[in-house]
Parts: structure tokens; sequence; C-alpha cells
């Protein structure tokens, strides 16, 4: 221990003490955070900014059973009360963190008594009180550092339990409509079925005649037992499919599903923002920022360490015989001690924590550069298969409509006998695969359009679900969080 008053020893510890900090390497956060190169205007092109608010579903569409569900989702799923519980902690470390700044003290009181065994008496009986308090001086600002790092470490918490609010509404959504495809794919199936056995009676009426072969009976059995083990697989989908949204919202997996569901439409997809805004309004960026943030004040907290500390400590105590004794103020005895602390050996530990923090802070630097990445990566991809998708959508409809139409022209010239039994069934084949390849896009066009909207930001909560189902009502959610 070196007395306060020591200047030349003061002078000598403070000038080692800069010299340690001043050999590790430097890094500019700032520099770091803005290593990522933002474009102007996104790169997939015929995206028309007109507006500041993103469409979701079209306010046409009744979808009033999606904010029930999102609802429950959000009130009741695990993974989101565990993110919940994260931030509670983060408090609570915050508030330890932020109490090593001010004084501590504690009091005891104490009773002892004392005899011999032959006498059955005491000898003699003590009591004691003792009061002691603590403060550490922020000298060089490391407890300061230790709480800026904790105050950022809670705002990277918080961010991220509405990344995951945000992500659960998201696949709550496309769960939802993961389910309704599903359904609809089913009906799709019935009505191929129904067609199917509509062909197999005209098959079997001109067998009965003496004009279809047996072959074209085969053939239509054929096709009638795999449509209806088509259609029993898909049946096993549609449990499976809401079973897992079942798990999601906290319910349990019964599997049962309404049989009268349909996909909602969208809106065309009116404004998509600027890049730069993709860093404002993404939790999750925000959350690895104040993560380098937090890492930064933790690599200055370790620095710091390495100067001397201050430290000064008061104790008082009384005691006596009697427990009166230990009320009286003659007998008080106190004490103040101030030291100043300059670790000299210590195994390199400090200047190895300081090693240690200068590693954890280019490892978040590093992940904030991958969020940052992946954040675009998912916006292009997501605005590249909106216009993809799009444009899908548009061909299907009219093949759709062209092999609906191919199909009743092959039903009654094959009545006819102007063609034979495999061009029916090529016709029949087509329209079904046509039909689903159409479901098909409009389901994954709204995966993608949950994704976009995830991708860039959403809104806040109430408004995103809001979005979700095409409504302006209010949505009451996460009171219990």
């Amino acid at each position: 221990m070196i007395n306060v008053g020591s200047k030349g020893y003061k002078a000598l510890l403070l000038g080692c003490s800069m010299l340690i900090a001043s050999c590790a390497p430097q890094l500019n956060v700032d520099d770091q955070l803005d290593m990522v190169a933002t474009p102007a205007s996104w790169q997939s092109a015929d995206i028309v900014s007109v507006d500041d608010q993103l469409s979701w579903l079209s306010n046409d569409s009744d979808m009033a059973d999606l904010t029930e569900i999102v609802t429950k989702a959000l009130d009741n799923n695990p993974d989101l009360r565990i993110s919940a519980n994260r931030l509670r902690t983060s408090l609570a470390q915050q508030s330890i963190t932020d109490g090593a700044r001010s004084i501590t003290g504690d009091l005891t009181l104490g009773a002892s008594r004392n005899g011999d065994f032959e006498s059955g008496t005491p000898d003699n009986q003590n009591f004691s009180l003792r009061g002691g308090l603590a403060w550490e001086a922020d000298i060089w600002g490391r407890l300061a550092s230790n709480s800026a790092s904790a105050e950022q470490s809670v705002r990277a918490t918080k961010n991220d339990l509405d990344y995951a609010r945000m992500s659960l509404a998201t696949r709550t959504a496309q769960r939802y409509f993961d389910v309704i495809e599903a359904v609809m794919q089913v009906a799709l199936l019935e009505q191929n079925l129904e067609k199917l056995l509509q062909a197999q009676d005209l098959v079997d009426r001109r067998y009965d005649r003496g004009i279809a072969d047996v072959l074209d009976m085969l053939q239509i059995q054929t096709n009638v037992a795999t449509a209806k083990s088509n259609l029993a697989n898909q049946q096993q989908t549609v449990i499976q499919r809401m079973r897992t949204l079942e798990v999601l919202i906290g319910s349990y997996p019964s599997g049962k599903a309404d049989g009268d569901l349909t996909l909602p439409s969208l809106d065309t997809l009116m404004n998509t923002g600027i890049p730069t805004n993709l860093l404002e309004k993404r939790p999750d960026i925000m959350a690895a920022k104040n993560r380098v943030l937090a890492a930064n004040y933790n690599l200055e907290s370790a620095k710091k360490a390495l100067y001397p500390s201050l430290r000064v400590s008061g104790s008082t105590s009384m005691s006596g015989s009697e427990i009166s004794d230990i009320a009286d103020i003659d007998e008080l005895v106190w004490s103040v001690v101030g030291n100043m602390v300059q670790p000299i050996l210590d195994g390199t530990r400090r200047r190895s924590q300081v090693v240690i923090n200068e590693v954890a802070l280019d490892t978040s630097l590093a992940n904030y550069l991958k969020t940052v990445l992946n954040a675009y990566q998912e916006t292009e991809n997501a605005l590249t298969a909106e216009m993809t998708l799009a444009e899908q959508e548009r061909h299907l409809t009219i093949a759709v409509d062209r092999a609906v139409y191919s199909e009743e022209r092959a039903l009654d010239q094959y009545s006819k006998g102007l063609v034979d039994i495999l061009s029916l069934v090529n016709v029949q084949r087509n329209r079904i695969s046509s039909q689903q390849s159409l479901l098909r896009v409009k389901y994954r066009r709204l995966l993608n359009r949950a994704d976009l909207h995830l991708a860039l930001g959403g809104e806040n909560l109430e408004t995103y679900i809001n979005q979700m189902t095409g409504t302006n009502e209010p949505v009451n959610n996460q009171g219990s969080l």
C-alpha cells in the first residue's frame, strides 16, 4: 500500500499505468460501424415508392382470426417469454453495476458470553455494535464506463425483445398461411377427384357401349386412385401444419383446422423506403450496434483498471458489558481510511483482461457487420422475389384459365371419340398442376411479403398486426410483458 501523500510514488505509478494502457492498439468504433457502403437505393428495379406506408394485406381481406392468433402467440409463446426475462435480468444487472458507484455500508450487532463449566455461571459478557461505509472515487471514469456498458446492454436486450416480437408476429402469420394453403390444396384435390370421377363415369359408359378400350378404363382408374392418395396425403399435411401453428401460439396441438379458409389478397407494394432507413429501423441491427458500444465501454474500463484506484472507508464501533453501553455516544470509536492502490505484480491479469476486451470488441464489430449485410441481403432477396412471384402469378393465372378450358374441350371431344384417353388424361393433369402451382405462388407471395415487411424493420407492433389483418382497430397485447 502506498501513502496518498507520497507525490513521487504517485507520479511514478501514474506514469507506468499510462504507459501500460497506451501499449494496447486502438480501434475507431465510429469508422468500424460505417464499414458497410450503403447504396442510395435498393438494387431491385421496378419497385415504385409513392407513399410512406407499407401496404400489407388488402383492406377487403377477411382475416379477423389472424389478429386473435397473433395476439395469442405474443401472450403465450415460450420463446418470447424467455426474451422478456432476459430484459428483466439485464435491467437488474444494470442496477448492480450502477450500485458500484454508490456508497456501501453495513451494520453488525454482536453479543457474547463466556464462563467455566465448574461454576456454571458466566464470567463476563460483551455487546458490540459496528458499522462501516466504503466508497471508491471514480478518478479515471472506470465505474462510469461500466455503467455505460450496462446501459448499452439493456438497450441491446430491449431491441432483441422488440425484434423477437416482430419476428414472432411474422412467423405466426406465415404459419397461419401455411395452414390456409394446405386447406386450399385439399379443396383443389377434392375438386380434381370429382372431375376425375366424372371422366371415369364417361369412360365407363363408353366402355359399356363397346366404344372405349379396357386400357381407357385402367388408365382412368389409375388416375382416380392416385388422386385419392394425393388427397389423403394433403389432409395429413393440414394436420401437421395446424399442429405447428398451435404449438407456436402456446395451444395444445390438436391438428383441427377450419376447412373453409382462403388466402387473403395483397395490395400493390407501394413503398420500401431507402437503404439508410434500414439501419435505423431494424431492432436486430440496433441491438448489434449497442453491443459494439457496450464492448467499447468494457474495453475502456479494462484499460482504466490499469490506473491507481482510490478507496475511502470509514467505520464506527461501540462495545460494553451491558446492552445500554452500545447506545452511549461516549463509547463511540470511529476511523476513516483512504487508500490509493496501484497493482504492480498481478500475473498480467489486468493486461490480459484488456486483450480479452479488445477481442470482444472486434468480435462485436464483426457481428454488427454480419447483421447489416444479412439485413441487406434479406431485403434485396425479398424485393426481387416480390417482382418475380407477381409475374409468375400473372402467367399462371392465364395458364389455369387455358387449362380449365382445354379440359372442357377434351372431355367433349373424348365423348365424341375425337381424342384418345391419353390426351384427356394429360389435359387433366395439366389443369390440376396449373391450379396447384398458382395457389403455391399466391401463398409464396404472402410469405415473401411478410419476410419483406420484417426485413425492412416493420412498424410498431400494433400497426404491424393491423397491416397483416387489413384492419385499423387497436390491438391490446403484451400487457403481461
